[in-house]
């Protein structure tokens, strides 16, 4: 009985390696290819080589909170050309500015949210290629906020660099 326990103990212990062995090969293994995805802890001027003009991204809050910004080219996620970025900014309550050069074909969303917001509290997002806004979202806070709900402003692209709106 002792063979037997000490036997289902080992095989146990080589089952979780081998889960914790292949998760982590998972994580690691877009490195190798270069496919890996990535992440900023800031808003950036400019996405890889840029190229594809200037667009602004404007937020507002009554509070403060996140604006976060993704780009993803749109060649399928097994190309080895296909890239991703996700960045995010905590900001304070008011108007905030970000000017991006970002390559053409390249698509991704643009949120404001906050945090623990009050009743009244509002956000706007908004996206713009020169002076042509081509796209914004806007939000009040009418009533306390339920849990697991969140509140934010949300812009889909399919394309910055022109403006083509994505579907949500």
């Amino acid at each position: 009985m002792k063979s037997l326990m000490k036997g289902l103990m080992k095989k146990s212990v080589m089952a979780i390696l081998g889960v914790v062995l292949m998760l982590g090969w998972w994580s690691i293994r877009g490195w190798f290819e270069g496919s890996a995805s990535a992440g900023s802890s800031h808003i950036p001027s400019k996405i890889w080589e840029g190229g594809g003009g200037p667009v602004t991204i404007e937020v507002e809050s009554s509070e403060p909170g996140r604006v976060s910004a993704s780009f993803e080219t749109h060649l399928q996620p097994d190309d080895p050309n296909h890239k991703f970025l996700e960045s995010w900014e905590k900001v304070d309550a008011g108007k905030h500015r970000f000017t991006i050069d970002i390559p053409p074909n390249v698509g991704g969303t643009v949120e404001m949210s906050v945090g623990s917001p009050q009743v009244g509290s509002t956000v706007h997002v908004s996206v713009r290629i020169g002076e042509r806004l081509v796209a914004e979202d806007s939000s009040t806070l009418d009533a306390p906020l339920q849990p697991g709900y969140g509140f934010f402003a949300q812009v889909h692209l399919d394309d910055y660099a022109t403006g083509k709106l994505g579907e949500d």
